[in-house]
């Protein structure tokens, strides 16, 4: 199936509600998991990679298979999980899955003693894991692919006797992220020292009583398209309820990236309102090792703007749900924008050409869909396999429609 989106007016008027965050909702379901299984939390993201962290949790007293399908974030989460979890665990994903690396984070287990095999090839997915009580203690582990690998150890060092100290060479992608999940674990309470590239999590306190209920914000990542859609509007007004001001979400960076490109987020009470902010003033080159997520939608938002960009810090997008780097320069490409792409960098050196027709291609990658979607403002465009959209933001084309867009089912 595929949709093609247009738009009457160009105009997008109305207001939002974001969903649940994802990386709140799935730090905050293995924290109560492990320290507080009475908890309640509100406003938890509809996405399917939330869906299925959920699942496999209720699984671990029904099978000794655990399945995290396509959730990159689930699986490294239940990696460290399961390796302190008594029991013999067989740990699978996707196809996709299985190419993306997990030695780093299955290194350090190890060197806490975990008891951890490879099923197929060495160092990434399926694994065979034997749970048991880890004592704790020092260990390195290498966060220049993922600050999941970080984080997911995080979130199991105050279970470990021993307590926990993470020592992180050189320099970690996505650090934010470590910080939003030291944030939610001092939000129950408990203890966490971050000096420089070391992290220190002593064992929790024998008496201690966390916090029963927590409210996840609303997702940035998501927020961010619609960032893009006012920049591409002919008018736009919009409220996003919910959000905070002061956000320890990594890619509430958005609104900084924005401003120069002429797009304001003001916030009022709850939330925030977005519209044209004054004349944009792109820069020419941005880097977003610590906010990889939205390399797409800012590619998409400079080409169709004719805005040249070097975008770097984007090593770790060879190994997301897609090599994003190579299917952004494929479907700009459609559109005559000309993108040459390095290990780390995308250069765009003309942006979209012509729109109008274009037919694009999401790879199984739901922020290709929704980064692509804006484009729907130049002209009628169509998206390949929508439902993608699911993994991480289910209702985001019912939205579209509420602010004017017309999104119609297309046969095969």
């Amino acid at each position: 199936m595929r949709y093609k989106l247009s738009h009457p007016s160009g105009r997008i008027l109305g207001k939002i509600a974001i969903p649940g965050s994802k990386s709140e909702a799935n730090r905050l379901l293995i924290l109560r998991h492990l320290y507080a299984p009475g908890a309640e939390l509100s406003y938890l993201s509809t996405s399917r990679d939330t869906a299925v962290l959920q699942e496999a949790l209720s699984q671990l007293e029904k099978s000794s298979e655990i399945k995290a399908g396509e959730a990159g974030t689930a699986y490294r989460f239940l990696t460290a999980l399961l390796a302190i979890t008594p029991g013999s665990w067989r740990l699978v994903g996707s196809a996709r899955m299985e190419e993306r690396p997990i030695a780093p984070l299955v290194e350090a287990l190890r060197a806490l003693g975990a008891r951890i095999r490879y099923l197929g090839k060495e160092g990434y997915p399926p694994l065979a894991i034997e749970g048991t009580q880890l004592q704790g203690g020092a260990v390195a582990v290498d966060g220049r692919l993922s600050s999941q690998y970080i984080s997911a150890l995080m979130m199991i060092g105050p279970s470990l006797p021993g307590g926990l100290t993470l020592h992180i060479p050189g320099f970690s992608v996505s650090t934010p992220y470590i910080y939003l999940t030291a944030h939610l674990m001092r939000r129950l309470g408990l203890t966490i020292h971050i000096t420089g590239y070391q992290i220190e999590i002593p064992a929790r306190p024998a008496a201690w009583n966390p916090p029963d209920y927590y409210v996840v914000e609303p997702d940035w990542s998501a927020a961010s398209y619609w960032f893009a859609l006012a920049c591409l509007a002919t008018r736009a007004e919009l409220f996003l309820p919910g959000f905070r001001q002061h956000s320890l979400q990594g890619d509430s960076f958005v609104a900084n990236l924005f401003a120069p490109l002429g797009v304001e987020a003001h916030f009022i009470g709850a939330g925030f309102r977005l519209r044209p902010g004054g004349s944009p003033h792109p820069p020419e080159e941005i880097n977003l090792v610590h906010n990889p997520d939205l390399a797409q939608t800012l590619a998409v938002v400079y080409a169709a703007r004719q805005w040249p960009i070097t975008i770097k810090g984007l090593q770790t997008l060879r190994h997301k749900e897609t090599d994003r780097l190579l299917a952004l320069q494929k479907e700009l490409e459609k559109t005559g924008a000309q993108v040459e792409l390095g290990e780390d960098y995308l250069w765009l050196k003309r942006g979209c050409q012509r729109v109008a027709g274009c037919r694009f291609a999401t790879y199984g990658d739901h922020r290709m869909a929704m980064a692509l979607a804006p484009l729907a403002l130049l002209g009628p465009i169509e998206i390949e396999n929508p439902d993608v959209v699911g993994k991480s933001y289910g209702r985001f084309w019912e939205d579209l429609r509420l602010v004017g867009f017309a999104v119609n089912a297309v046969a095969p």
